[in-house]
């Protein structure tokens, strides 16, 4: 690698947002080391569903490197014939026991999110994968099976030929044959946006019916949705600077770089599709809906006590036998998931989160914050949102 201006290729299609968080990633690494000449693709070919498109690698290609996804055999030939350092940022080039890989990782993405909806208290799990055609591994799959158990009901794609014609009528189908109510799980945020369609049209209540978390989260699919999505939050951002960082390692000649680097998910945003209490108790479920309500008013166990018109040791006994956690454990949870999710998609405000989330002040809420997630509020707002990373 010569003094002038590093080059490097971004085949790394950017019609949705989590695709442009990695490239963000990628750019802010390069912004630490004098900033690098990226070949970006203006256009690229995306659709909807599956599969996605691919952004070529340039014929005569003589740059320095290459941050890809490996979607396709073709791609992963060319680049490989390309003689380039390259780094793969797709769980589908896991597959290439010769390719270097920054990914999400996925065994870890899939505890996440199984362990999630097994909390929802669901007897029956979906789940809404890839098909298999396209040769995505199944560490993702693996794990989330082996946290819900055998009995998951998988969807079955239609065959490559049928795909595109039939794909939103076979999905339609199964979901009004699933038994309910059932916790769903999506591969992406497309697909859990056509469900959650698919079941407004069809009068099925999302969620107290069929409740939706997807294993991604991408902003932009998740607005065209009628309602909000819950999803893991992979730290794209991250994925896109790690792999920035090994490519510049392979570029300078380091021989060390692993094969694959894997970056842990940051946590599950709940949303209004999974946002769901309706399978437990009644006296259970109004504790909950009165928990929700009366947040921003500074709810504790003995006012909720008084609103559910018991003694505080019944109110303990009952939600410890319906929840296993007491009245304020239960309470703080409201209060962390509402607060990652104005973080994540709001901005407001500390104060105004403060406030909506019943502190009396931001110190205050700042201080509960950092206790159940160690991490100020901003900081994990910089991670959820802005993009800029300054990690050496």
């Amino acid at each position: 690698m010569d003094s002038g201006l590093v080059k490097i290729a971004v085949l790394i299609q950017a019609s949705n947002n989590f695709s442009r968080r990695i490239i963000l990633g990628a750019s802010a690494y390069s912004r630490l080391h004098g900033g690098w000449d990226f070949l970006y693709p203006a256009t690229s070919t995306n659709g909807l569903q599956f599969p996605k498109g691919e952004v070529a690698l340039p014929e005569g290609w003589d740059g320095d490197g290459i941050l890809f996804r490996c979607t396709s055999d073709t791609l992963w030939s060319k680049v490989q014939n390309s003689g380039c350092p390259a780094v793969n940022v797709s769980w589908r080039g896991l597959k290439y026991d010769q390719s270097v890989s920054v990914v999400a990782d996925p065994a870890k993405c899939g505890e996440m999110v199984a362990s999630y909806i097994a909390s929802k208290q669901f007897q029956v799990f979906g789940y809404v994968g890839v098909p298999h055609w396209q040769g995505y591994p199944s560490q993702l799959f693996d794990t989330i099976q082996n946290i819900l158990g055998p009995d998951l009901i998988v969807f079955e794609f239609p065959d490559k030929k049928k795909y595109r014609t039939v794909l939103r009528q076979k999905l339609c189908r199964w979901v009004r044959e699933l038994p309910k109510p059932i916790g769903i799980v999506t591969w992406s945020t497309d697909q859990a946006r056509i469900l959650i369609s698919i079941c407004l049209s069809q009068g099925i209540s999302v969620p107290n019916d069929v409740s939706i978390v997807t294993c991604e989260y991408d902003e932009l699919s998740a607005a065209l949705a009628p309602i909000s999505i819950s999803g893991v939050f992979q730290n794209p951002n991250q994925v896109g600077f790690e792999a920035a960082q090994t490519l510049h390692g392979m570029m300078s000649g380091q021989s060390s770089a692993p094969p694959i680097g894997l970056v842990p998910p940051v946590d599950v945003i709940e949303r209004e599709s999974s946002k769901v209490v309706a399978f437990y108790d009644d006296f259970t479920q109004n504790c909950l809906r009165l928990i929700d309500h009366h947040l921003a008013h500074g709810i504790n166990a003995t006012k909720l006590a008084s609103e559910m018109d018991v003694s505080r040791r019944t109110l303990e006994i009952k939600l410890s036998r319906t929840l296993d956690r007491s009245p304020s454990a239960v309470i703080d949870e409201f209060k962390v998931r509402k607060a990652k999710r104005l973080l994540s998609d709001t901005n407001l405000f500390l104060d105004d989160i403060a406030r909506r989330t019943g502190f009396s002040s931001p110190s205050a809420f700042t201080r509960f914050f950092k206790r159940h997630l160690g991490c100020a509020p901003s900081e994990y707002r910089s991670v959820h949102v802005s993009g800029d990373f300054g990690i050496a």
